[in-house]
């Protein structure tokens, strides 16, 4: 047991575990089969308005229990020098983290970003606008239950054709998605979030810009609604949709891509986690199953009809008038 604490120690990089609870702590940190639900780590900047602040409160209730918001201002550029953000998730145990902060440049300004292997894997810092809290809107039911995940939905082409908000689906899938469940039951979906991609304006996209012209930076709008079961007369509920908060858009400003073999290595699916291949069967997008039977050779002598036996002595007849003859 010994041997196998100091080579997961070695392979994870720091000194042996001398005690059960240290051994408990490096397994958890191991790579797994089956990874749990990504936790996130929520912390501010050198300075931040109380808008910043405030936002990150509101993702700190969005994650809850799989966050954990550091309200205190941190000396942190993570576009210049990770590693004090690095030591941060990785003591703590996170593999996302959300930094808010303002400056003089950049008055308010959000940085998603996602680990892999204790290191930074890949960034995007989004530059914040129209930004409403969740206290300011007027809802009773403005929380979920503690631990519920919330739908997700993307609108918009940009998530298929440009290349940066195609990164940023990505990012938040991870960041507001969750656990993955097993099965839905439709009374838990509380709350969704309805992510929109903003169509380029014409100048962008006209063709008489020249190359030397600024591009324009993609931006997609955060809603957040409360899910409002109805009575319908039938069996399905009608569905209303009443708004509860944060709301904010999101402009991408600054982006840190991962290298290509990290990527690799981080998107790699186990062998032993990949469903087995089942023969003759088919798997839809949706999940459902198609099997394919084959058959052996039909004799339709044997099949029994509401005419079988009038056939059969019927053909015994015929074959016997040709035998006589």
């Amino acid at each position: 047991m010994a041997a196998d604490s100091n080579a997961l120690a070695k392979a994870i990089g720091g000194r042996a575990p001398k005690t059960r609870k240290g051994r408990k702590i490096l397994e958890r940190r191991a790579p797994q089969v089956i990874e749990e639900a990504k936790t996130a780590l929520i912390i501010q900047g050198n300075k931040g308005s109380a808008e910043v602040l405030s936002l990150l409160r509101d993702l700190h209730r969005l994650r809850n229990p799989l966050s954990q918001l550091f309200t205190r201002s941190h000396e942190i550029h993570p576009f210049e020098d990770a590693g004090r953000l690095e030591t941060l998730c990785k003591k703590n145990d996170h593999g996302l983290f959300a930094f808010g902060s303002s400056s003089k440049k950049r008055p308010f300004r959000l940085i998603l970003g996602r680990l892999f292997d204790a290191h930074i894997l890949d960034m995007l810092e989004f530059k914040v606008d129209g930004y409403k809290g969740i206290n300011s809107f007027p809802c009773l039911k403005k929380d979920s239950v503690l631990g519920s995940k919330p739908l997700l939905i993307f609108q918009g082409s940009g998530f298929e054709t440009d290349d940066t908000l195609k990164r940023a689906k990505s990012m938040l899938l991870d960041f507001f998605g969750g656990a993955a469940p097993e099965k839905v039951l439709l009374e838990g979906l509380e709350h969704v979030i309805v992510c929109t991609a903003n169509d380029a304006p014409p100048a962008a996209a006209s063709s008489d810009i020249t190359a030397d012209a600024p591009t324009v930076a993609p931006t997609l709008n955060v809603r957040r609604f409360h899910i409002q079961y109805q009575k319908s007369g039938s069996k399905l509920p009608r569905v209303e949709l009443q708004e509860v908060g944060p709301r904010f858009n999101l402009s991408v400003d600054r982006t840190k891509e991962p290298e290509r073999e990290k990527w690799k290595a981080a998107i790699k699916v186990p062998k032993a986690a990949k469903p087995k291949k089942e023969k003759n069967i088919k798997t839809e997008v949706m999940g459902k199953k198609r099997g394919r039977i084959h058959l052996g050779k039909q004799d339709f002598d044997q099949i029994h009809t509401v005419h079988h036996g009038k056939s059969k002595s019927k053909k015994l007849r015929t074959d016997l008038a040709g035998n006589a003859k």
